[in-house]
């Protein structure tokens, strides 16, 4: 079996070099065309939301009963916008949640 060097000029090299190209300007016009739903916003699942913050779900469930955290109901599932969540995180910095 001979070994061979490939260089920039090998056909091989140059057609692949193309298609990376192509591939390029395909996902860049993709990118440039892509419409988020909600406008990019993430929604989170209340599993993901109570691993996230570290809490049980048991908790999680007490702070949007109480109003702390706002939720959207979609058909019988809890989502959480994560923007909304960063406020109250934001708001609650250096605060106490817990009820005494």
């Amino acid at each position: 079996m001979e070994e061979r060097i490939l260089t920039l000029n090998d056909d091989v090299i140059a057609e692949t070099i193309e298609l990376l190209r192509n591939a390029s300007k395909k996902a860049d016009a993709l990118m440039d065309s892509y419409k988020p739903i909600l406008h990019g916003e993430r929604l989170m699942t209340d599993g993901e939301l109570a691993t996230a913050l570290r809490i049980s779900p048991r908790a999680l469930r007490d702070y949007r009963n109480e109003g702390i955290l706002p939720y959207i109901r979609v058909k019988g599932n809890i989502l959480y916008k994560e923007s909304d969540i960063e406020k109250v995180l934001k708001a609650k910095e250096n605060k106490i949640w817990m009820k005494v």
